[in-house]
Formats: C-alpha cells, sequence, structure tokens
C-alpha cells in the first residue's frame, strides 16, 4: 500500500500572531500537520517582509497585531498570491471589510480539527499538483 500523502509536508508557513501563547499554540499545531513554522511575527511591517521576499508559502494571520488591523497590507499579499488564512476572535462578518469578507478565517480560540480542514483546503499540496479532493 502506497504512503498516503501528508498534504501540508514541507509547506512554509508565516504566523503572525502578537499574543505569545497563541503563536506558541498555533506553531505547535501547525508543526503536527507538517508544516515548517516562519516566525511567528507579531507585526504587519514583518508580514508583508516575510510575503514579498517570499520566505512562506502561504500565512495564518491575526487581524489584529499589536492594534494594527492587516486589512492595510492585504492587497499586498493577494498581489504576490500568497495563500491566507485569517485567524480573529472578530465573529462578525461586518467587522471585516467587503472586499475580505470572502477570505478563508479561523476563529480563535482555534480548534485543530477546522484547523486542519481549512489548511489543507488552502495550503495543502493536492491544490498545487491541480487536484482537489474535498
Amino acid at each position: 500500500m502506497p504512503a498516503e500523502k501528508v498534504p501540508l509536508a514541507g509547506q512554509r508557513i508565516l504566523i503572525a500572531e502578537d499574543e505569545s501563547f497563541i503563536a506558541f499554540e498555533l506553531a505547535a499545531m501547525m508543526e503536527r500537520l507538517g508544516c515548517t513554522v516562519v516566525g511567528p511575527v507579531s507585526r504587519v511591517e514583518e508580514v508583508l517582509r516575510h510575503a514579498v521576499e517570499g520566505w512562506c508559502d502561504g500565512a495564518l494571520l491575526d487581524v489584529n497585531l499589536r492594534g494594527q488591523l492587516i486589512f492595510e497590507i492585504l492587497p499586498r499579499l493577494q498581489a504576490v498570491r500568497l495563500p491566507l488564512i485569517i485567524s480573529s476572535g472578530y465573529q462578525d462578518i461586518n467587522f471585516y471589510p467587503m472586499n475580505f469578507r470572502m477570505l478563508p478565517r479561523i476563529g480563535k480560540p482555534v480548534d485543530e480539527r477546522e484547523l486542519r480542514r481549512v489548511c489543507e483546503l488552502v495550503f495543502g499540496n493536492s491544490l498545487r499538483d491541480g487536484r482537489f479532493d474535498a
């Protein structure tokens, strides 16, 4: 029987989170999913630098980093075609600007099974191989 492919194995995922305990937990979860964690970083400028310089394959972004919302940099992240997931305690859809409401989101506190599901959809190797098994 062939070995089962791990959809997230080897993906370099940037974690942007300014709460150190949450950042530590997210990093541990992502590593259990087979990802290589970049960061965590806690400032919007660091997210942009990592994304533009190509140091990551995707990003898991807290919506509010040290009081600065990430919405202002999302167009640049989209321009470099960086797959991303927003993690947030803000569940009211009206909090998000209209043009970012369809972005993949995961609520806090983060459920590891839900994180796996969303990460496989957004970051999974199967998407890069041209296959999508949902």
